[in-house]
């Protein structure tokens, strides 16, 4: 078994980052002499073989590094030497206990990157031992899986080597292996010994024990009274005479919560926690449902703000592409010379300050997932007949590539525009419309979803405060009136933007009026809208003590003033209309709202 081949694309992406960092190619093969990792010149020849009398048969033979800064004697004896570009290398073996499994080695093309190897040779020579150490590790770690599977007794020694901390459960739950990392992590202040034999769960509270499939999670465990915020894995592994072991996996998390929020948001983001029971989104959850079981091209329509995004990342975790990637590019949001490169990616070289190494596109990255294309509508004009190629081939040429690559991606797309306008202004191809619009898919706007709008308040009030800390507010009557009135041009993204604004500064249980964004009150006066004045806001009224009646009497007639003037509006007209509602003088109006 070649242990390397396990973390082919874990070393590629690495050798990527690495080789645009220092500006240099990197190349490693495993013992077989197979290239299975390569950058720049070396990338076109993965999976092709080493001579056997090449430098790297030299370096696994001997299990000793090579450093040539110019072409030496060890170049000499290679086959390939006349054809051979490189100007020099430094190539070391990886060596996993004591049995060499490979070679790695970094490679200068040009005069350039031999001047900087030159000069940072023993830099260079740190990184390489740093990776082979990396390398070592991972595999130690695979080794101890494949261990476990046969109930081997050396895993004490290897999972110390670990820098995460690990602990073993057999099917009691009780703890069979820990290694030093984890005791030291979770601040026990035990030893390995008074652990082992012990309940999981005498050390950690209300620990979900259960096979995570290889996923990370997020998780708060209660370790002596303290909460530790840790990032964890757990998998469960078949033993001999049908035992079994859990195996979790774990690393201490700094600033936690952000991550736990992202993370939670990404697993709840599908169809049935969407919140609303109107027709209209009822029809376009249902129509989306049924479309995320085919692999069909859709386009989301729909006002900003009415949750777009959100259908899209819905539609791709109900498919059965749920397990590939989902990638989102906003075609609004990116400079028109640098979006081909984004989209379609570019090959090393292909303008001025490209990545050494060329760069994958979002379509590339989309391979076996889904592609969201959002703003779709301002996607420019020269670029969307590429765009119509991929669907139609479901191929990619990147910018500066000599070979198309193929792709297997579904797209969704959305927009706010009326694309059929847009192509007849000559804005937006008709052919390209046509692919995208294979299944429509139209979000209601808040205003026609009248049923909803105080549920999907509720819902963000309680989202808000929980992120805030903040004890669960609510609506009073008079603001739930303004809300089942109003318009919502913003739709979702405005209510949740004026909930925030009134969460923020609402220091009592209700949100009144007087919490909400002033842009929202004159909209509200500018669209005449017929609020009612039957309900006030009495909630908010402050009763404080050693108060007399009349003092109260005093502040009750200027609050209901006051509330009255939120709804008029707080000019001379609407002051005008608020005396004559209440059957009093403006001069007598103004005296009350003056009184201390």
């Amino acid at each position: 078994m070649s242990y390397l081949r396990l973390i082919q694309y874990k070393m590629q992406d690495w050798a990527e980052n690495i080789a645009s960092a220092l500006n240099i190619e990197i190349a490693i093969a495993d013992k077989n002499l197979t290239r299975i990792v390569g950058t720049g010149n070396f990338y076109d020849k993965i999976e092709e073989n080493c001579p056997k009398d090449s430098l790297f048969a030299t370096v696994i033979q001997s299990r000793s590094p090579k450093i040539n800064l110019v072409k030496g004697e060890d170049c000499l004896k290679c086959s390939n030497f006349s054809s051979c570009s490189e100007f020099a290398n430094i190539s070391y073996p990886i060596v996993v206990e004591e049995e060499v499994i490979g070679v790695i080695s970094f490679a200068a093309f040009n005069e350039e990157q031999t001047t900087a190897m030159k000069i940072k040779k023993d830099e260079y020579i740190n990184i390489l031992k740093h990776t082979i150490e990396m390398i070592e590790r991972e595999i130690l770690s695979i080794q101890m899986t494949n261990m476990l599977k046969e109930d081997t007794t050396e895993v004490n020694e290897i999972i110390n080597c670990l820098s995460k901390g690990i602990i073993l459960l057999n099917c009691q739950d009780e703890i069979t292996h820990i290694n030093n990392k984890a005791i030291k992590m979770l601040n026990m202040n035990l030893s390995n010994q008074q652990v082992i034999g012990k309940n999981i769960k005498d050390f950690i509270t209300g620990i979900k024990l259960q096979d995570t499939g290889n996923k990370d999670m997020v998780d708060c465990w209660k370790i002596n009274n303290k909460e530790v915020k840790v990032l964890y894995s757990m998998n469960k592994i078949s033993l001999k005479r049908g035992k079994s072991s859990l195996m979790i996996s774990f690393d201490l998390i700094r600033d936690i919560i952000n991550l736990a929020k992202t993370y939670e948001e990404k697993e709840k983001v599908c169809f049935s926690n969407m919140i609303g029971k109107s027709k209209p989104i009822l029809e376009a959850i249902n129509r989306a449902r049924i479309a995320a079981n085919t692999d069909s091209t859709i386009l989301i329509e729909g006002e900003s703000g009415t949750g777009k995004d959100l259908f899209a990342r819905s539609i791709h975790n109900e498919s059965l592409r749920k397990d590939g990637p989902f990638i989102p590019l906003n075609c609004a949001s990116i400079p028109e010379s640098l979006m081909e490169s984004e989209l379609f990616g570019y090959e090393k070289g292909a303008f001025t300050g490209a990545n050494v190494s060329g760069k994958k596109g979002k379509i590339e990255l989309a391979h076996n997932g889904t592609l969201f294309l959002d703003e779709i509508g301002d996607l420019p004009l020269h670029l969307q007949a590429k765009l119509l190629r991929v669907l139609q081939d479901r191929t990619i040429d990147r910018v500066g590539g000599a070979r198309s690559i193929d792709v297997n991606i579904r797209v969704i797309s959305a927009t706010n525009k009326n694309l059929i306008q847009l192509v007849r202004q000559g804005m937006f191809r008709l052919d390209l419309f046509y692919r995208l619009n294979v299944i429509p898919i139209v979000l209601p706007p808040l205003r026609d979803r009248e049923e909803d709008v105080l549920l999907c308040a509720e819902f963000i009030i309680e989202k808000l405060c929980k992120r805030s800390n903040q004890e669960r507010k609510k609506l009073s009557e008079h603001v739930k009136e303004f809300f089942l009135k109003y318009s919502w041009p913003g739709n979702i993204r405005e209510l949740e933007n004026v909930l925030e604004h009134a969460i923020c500064f609402c220091e009592g249980k209700y949100i009144t009026l007087k919490h909400l964004p002033v842009y929202f009150l004159e909209n509200i006066q500018n669209q005449k809208v017929g609020i009612s004045e039957e309900f006030y806001d009495f909630h908010s009224f402050p009763i404080g003590e050693n108060k007399t009646l009349e003092q109260l009497k005093t502040e009750f007639e200027k609050f209901v003033i006051q509330e009255m003037i939120q709804i008029h509006g707080n000019t001379l007209d609407g002051k005008k209309a608020v005396a004559k509602r209440l059957n009093i003088g403006l001069t007598t109006l103004y005296r009350k709202l003056n009184q201390t």
